[in-house]
């Protein structure tokens, strides 16, 4: 029979296994109720994976080390070191919510109590039993109490090792577990046997009560105390998110702030310029510069392009007639270069197609960069015309 239960698994750890976590959790679920009754082949298939651990995530390597000290402890090996078992606990510590920590705590118990060192067994074992979770089933406390009572048995110390049998027991009866409960019955029988016996020194027995009850205040103050610095690292982390969220507020309401700002000093510009062009003696006055027309109408007449210079001389030109005409275009927009020459040539009273040959670019570029320079000033407002019109106000 274990070896169907042994070859079945196997098959079904082949067909399944790849790198995927969930299903390297899966099998490691199907092995460990194969722990429950065939501890042997348990082992060999986790000696089987242990390749294949080596790429897999953290929560998944920490599981396949509980189950093999578990499954070591099933199959009655002698547990020789508490050092690999208490590295998992370490880890289920900082990760409660995988639900393992209790089981983790109960091996570093048998650990502890193989090496026949008790009070650090049950200093385990009472950690196990007081965590707040669900994961302490009643399945596990049976276990816990029976090893607790093989402790203070072991100590001389019956009555103590009496009460957890009879816990052990009343668990063992709540799941219906009939075996488990009739052993119980028969070991309490046999301590209250031994009770009889005052072979042990009433001193020895006083001493080691007195240890166990320093155990239990210990690791009650000490569930206190995680439990204390818990609550205090969730409270900071709620008051960090809350500055968080308070900074990232008082920003969003600062841009805020600064883009209604921004949009009253461009409507407060254009109201001051429709107010220039309403109210001036004239409308517009034209640009006339005897050389720069004959630059410009040679290079047009000769299909050739503007060069960096000339662009300097029509500027010194064009702003000797309008000293304004730059700053007061600037302060609506932070214009390219490419822009301010449309600009400059637009004031100047050059066509679109001859803007075009001048600066070697399609008409239809001109005419889309009139309408862009024109929205983004006026809010989306208006046509390439408009922006020539405005252009010519200032």
């Amino acid at each position: 029979m274990r070896q169907v239960a042994f070859i079945l698994t196997l098959i079904l750890m082949l067909t399944t296994c790849c790198n995927s976590g969930s299903q390297h959790e899966r099998i490691l679920a199907d092995i460990n109720h194969l722990t429950l009754t065939d501890a042997d082949s348990a082992r060999q298939m986790l000696l089987d994976m242990s390749d294949k651990m080596e790429n897999a995530p953290e929560d998944v390597k920490a599981y396949y080390q509980l189950l093999t000290v578990k499954a070591n402890d099933k199959a009655l090996i002698r547990h020789t070191s508490d050092s690999l078992i208490c590295h998992v606990a370490e880890y289920f510590e900082e990760h409660p919510q995988s639900g393992h920590l209790p089981e983790a705590y109960y091996y570093v118990g048998r650990a502890n109590s193989d090496m026949q060192n008790g009070e650090k067994a049950i200093l385990y074992y009472q950690k196990a039993l007081l965590i707040d979770s669900t994961h302490v089933t009643r399945t596990l406390k049976i276990r816990i109490y029976a090893q607790m009572s093989n402790i203070y048995l072991r100590n001389g110390l019956y009555d103590e090792a009496i009460d957890m049998l009879q816990l052990a027991r009343f668990y063992c009866q709540e799941i219906g577990d009939t075996t488990g409960a009739r052993y119980c019955t028969e070991d309490i029988a046999a301590a209250t046997e031994l009770q009889k016996d005052t072979s042990i020194q009433a001193t020895s027995k006083a001493g080691m009560m007195i240890r166990v009850q320093k155990l239990n205040t210990q690791i009650k103050n000490q569930l206190l105390n995680e439990r204390n610095a818990q609550l205090e690292k969730e409270n900071s982390q709620e008051h960090f998110f809350i500055w968080t969220i308070s900074f990232v507020a008082l920003l969003a309401i600062a841009a805020a702030i600064w883009y209604i700002r921004h949009l009253h000093k461009q409507r407060a510009f254009r109201e001051e310029e429709a107010t220039n062009v309403l109210f001036s003696p004239k409308n517009k006055r034209q640009f006339y510069d005897k050389e720069i027309k004959l630059l410009l109408d040679t290079h047009i007449t000769n299909n050739k392009v503007l060069k960096d210079a000339d662009w300097i001389t029509i500027e010194e030109r064009l702003l000797a007639a309008f000293p304004n005409f730059k700053e007061r275009l600037f302060k609506s927009y932070n214009f390219s270069d490419t822009e301010y020459h449309i600009c400059m040539l637009i004031k100047m009273e050059v066509p679109p197609s001859s803007i075009a040959k001048l600066m070697a670019i399609g008409v239809s570029t001109v005419s889309t960069n009139r309408l862009r320079m024109q929205q983004k000033v006026f809010d989306g407002e208006g046509t390439a015309k408009d922006w020539d019109k405005f252009i010519l106000s200032l």
